[in-house]
């Protein structure tokens, strides 16, 4: 999970004087648009099987308008908005760079995905399980399309190590090209890829490359 930007521009459906829909097509596209076609909590693509979320459900007590939000809408895919529990109070990932607030690893040989943070607070702390339950299964136990998603993950991340202990290896342009591939916007487990290269110590070399999302 990394931050998300969304354009400032609301989606005219949403500023209709009686809106009673909000996913309207210029909603989704806009939010596609703006995720780069990913989840924004598993951070997958979601090709065409892609939800609009609330960030802040009814459950939490919100206002009732803030269901037509444009704040308050985001792209997600179906596995993780059903595992989203309606109470959560999340980070608002539009605001905060998540990616900085929770280290986000996998142990390849365990196979167990672990989110920490060294900040404290309820929506940090309803971030970090949901994540958990999300990559590790409800009971630690994953159920197929948590072991799915785990199987993407571990997949796409035992490239990136190849790909990276190759480069340590051999320093050339076209090597560290791979590199720069894997982190592109448009890619996948990107809050992954980041702390990998933090804790290889090549954050300096990289991070020009791993400024997704992020503000001055």
């Amino acid at each position: 999970m990394i931050r998300v930007n969304k354009t400032a521009e609301i989606p005219p459906s949403l500023q209709e004087a009686f809106c009673v829909h909000y996913d309207g097509h210029d909603v989704q596209e806009s939010l596609y648009n703006d995720h780069h076609g990913k989840c924004y909590l598993c951070e997958q693509q979601t090709g065409k099987n892609f939800e609009i979320e609330h960030l802040k459900s009814k459950a939490t007590g919100y206002s009732p308008e803030l269901e037509f939000s444009w704040t308050n809408l985001f792209l997600a895919c179906k596995y993780c908005n059903g595992r989203k529990p309606n109470s959560f109070e999340i980070l608002d990932p539009t605001t905060i760079n998540i990616e900085d607030v929770i280290s986000q690893h996998i142990d390849l040989y365990s196979k167990k995905v672990e989110f920490k943070s060294s900040q404290s607070g309820l929506n940090v702390q309803h971030t970090i399980e949901l994540l958990d339950k999300l990559f590790n299964g409800k009971t630690r136990i994953r159920d197929k399309r948590g072991q799915i998603l785990y199987e993407d993950l571990h997949r796409e991340i035992s490239f990136f190590f190849e790909m990276l202990i190759q480069y340590k290896s051999t320093k050339n342009s076209k090597n560290k090209q791979i590199i720069i591939d894997c982190l592109s916007i448009n890619k996948e487990f990107l809050g992954f890829k980041y702390w990998i290269i933090k804790d290889h110590n090549m954050y300096d070399e990289f991070n020009d490359f791993m400024v997704w999302n992020k503000t001055a």
